[in-house]
C-alpha cells in the first residue's frame, strides 16, 4: 500500500502537469466541507463554549491553509497527507471538546473516520494503521471529557469507534481486490494461459536482466527453439484436450530440466522458445539433449531441439547495432534452422552451435506476432 510519486515530481514543489489523484481529491473535498461547518459556529455564539470562540477560529485557519496548500500541490505525498490530515483530526477533536451541545458533538466527532478512509485509499499500511490507531486515541480522549456516564461513554465511543473502523475496512478491502485484479492481468499479459509459460512480450520483457547477466558473468546465451513431434497427428489421435494436456506437460518437463535463471516460452501452437545461460557450446549441446530426453520420459510426446549460443555485447550508441527484439529474433532464426535440421534427421532429437558474437543496444519493444507454430 505505497504511493508511487514520478521522480520529475518529487521535491519540485511544482503542480506543472500533475493531476489530483482519488485520496488528494478526498482530502480537498473534506477540507472545502469542514468550513461551512465552522463558519456555521462562528456566527453561532452559544455554539461554543464561553471563552473558546478562538479555538474554532484556529481551526478554520489551518483548514484553509491545508486546502490551500492541497490545491497547491494537487498530489500529495505521504508525508504532505500525514502533516495535513494529522492536523485535521486534531482540529476535528479540538471542535467536538469545544461545542457546547454534545450530541453535536459526537456528530462532528465521527468526522474522525474521514481520514483512515481516505489513507486506506493511497497510502502505506502502517499510515493508516497510525491513523487508525490516532483517531481511536483522540476519540476515547473527547468521549471521556464528554460523556456524563459510563453508558454515554461506551455508546459514543463504541459507535465512534464503529464509524472509523468499517469505512477503512472497507476501503482496504477493495483497494486489495483491485490491486489482486491487476496484479492478475499484469501476469496474464506475459504468460500464455494454458501452460502458464511466459508469452512473446513476457520473454522480451525478462531477457534484458538475462543478456546483461550473462555478458556481466563473461557467460553465453543460449537460445532454444523446442518443437512437439508430430503434434497435428496426436491432436487427431487423442483429441485436443489430450493436445492440451501434454503441452502443459511439456512445458513442466521443460521448466525442471532447464538451469533456474532460464526463460521459457510458449512461441507458437506447439513450439516453445528458450533464453539460457551457459558456458559453451557442449554446455548448450547438454541442455537441448536433456530436453528431449525429458519430454519423452516425462510425457506422451517426443520434441525437437534447435539451439544457439552466441556471445552478447550491449552497446548504448551504435544505432546500426540491432536492438534486443531483433536480437532475439535473428537467434530465433538461426535455431529454428537447426530445428529444422534435426526434424529432417528423425525428429527426438537435438541439433546446437556456437554462432558469432553479437551486440545489441536498448531500445523500445516493437509488437511481435508470435509464430503459427505449424505441425513440423
Amino acid at each position: 500500500m505505497t504511493e508511487h510519486v514520478p521522480t520529475a515530481e518529487r521535491g519540485t514543489g511544482r503542480s506543472a502537469g500533475r493531476k489530483f489523484d482519488q485520496r488528494t481529491i478526498g482530502v480537498l473535498a473534506s477540507e472545502t466541507g469542514a468550513i461551512p461547518l465552522i463558519i456555521l459556529g462562528l456566527v453561532s455564539p452559544t455554539f461554543v463554549k464561553p471563552g473558546l470562540m478562538w479555538v474554532l477560529v484556529l481551526i478554520g485557519v489551518y483548514t484553509l491553509v491545508s486546502a490551500a496548500i492541497t490545491v497547491r500541490v494537487k498530489r500529495l505525498s505521504d508525508s504532505g497527507f500525514a502533516i495535513l490530515s494529522f492536523g485535521g483530526m486534531l482540529g476535528v477533536a479540538g471542535s467536538a471538546l469545544i461545542i457546547t451541545d454534545d450530541g453535536s458533538a459526537f456528530a462532528v466527532l465521527v468526522l474522525l473516520a474521514a481520514i483512515p478512509a481516505l489513507a486506506a485509499m493511497d497510502s502505506s499500511l502502517p499510515i493508516v494503521l497510525g491513523f487508525i490507531v490516532t483517531a481511536a486515541v483522540l476519540v476515547c480522549v473527547v468521549v471521556t471529557v464528554r460523556a456524563t456516564s459510563v453508558t454515554a461513554w461506551a455508546v459514543g465511543g463504541g459507535a465512534a469507534l464503529l464509524a472509523i473502523m468499517v469505512p477503512t475496512y472497507l476501503v482496504t478491502s477493495l483497494r486489495r481486490r483491485l490491486t489482486a485484479l491487476i496484479d492478475q492481468h499484469s501476469r496474464l499479459s506475459v504468460t500464455d494461459p494454458l501452460t502458464s509459460a511466459l508469452n512473446r512480450r513476457g520473454l522480451l520483457d525478462s531477457a534484458v536482466h538475462l543478456f546483461r547477466s550473462a555478458a556481466d558473468a563473461g557467460r553465453l546465451v543460449a537460445s532454444l527453439v523446442v518443437d512437439v513431434d508430430n503434434f497435428k497427428r496426436y491432436n487427431d489421435t487423442h483429441g485436443h484436450s489430450a493436445g492440451d494436456a501434454v503441452l502443459v506437460e511439456i512445458t513442466r518437463s521443460i521448466e525442471t530440466t532447464v538451469p533456474p535463471d532460464s526463460l521459457v516460452a510458449r512461441s507458437g501452437g506447439e513450439e516453445f522458445a528458450i533464453l539460457a545461460v551457459t558456458d559453451d557450446a557442449a554446455g548448450l549441446g547438454r541442455l537441448a539433449d536433456d530436453i528431449c530426453v525429458a519430454v519423452a520420459t516425462g510425457t506422451d510426446a517426443t520434441v525437437s531441439v534447435g539451439g544457439v549460443c552466441t556471445a552478447i555485447t550491449e552497446c548504448t550508441s551504435a544505432t546500426e547495432v540491432r536492438t534486443l527484439p531483433e536480437l532475439m529474433d535473428q537467434l530465433s532464426a538461426q535455431a529454428d534452422q537447426l530445428l529444422y535440421a534435426a526434424k529432417a534427421m528423425g525428429r527426438n532429437r537435438a541439433e546446437t552451435a556456437a554462432v558469432a558474437p553479437s551486440h545489441w543496444r536498448a531500445g523500445p519493444h516493437p509488437s511481435h506476432t508470435a509464430p503459427s507454430g505449424g505441425s513440423r
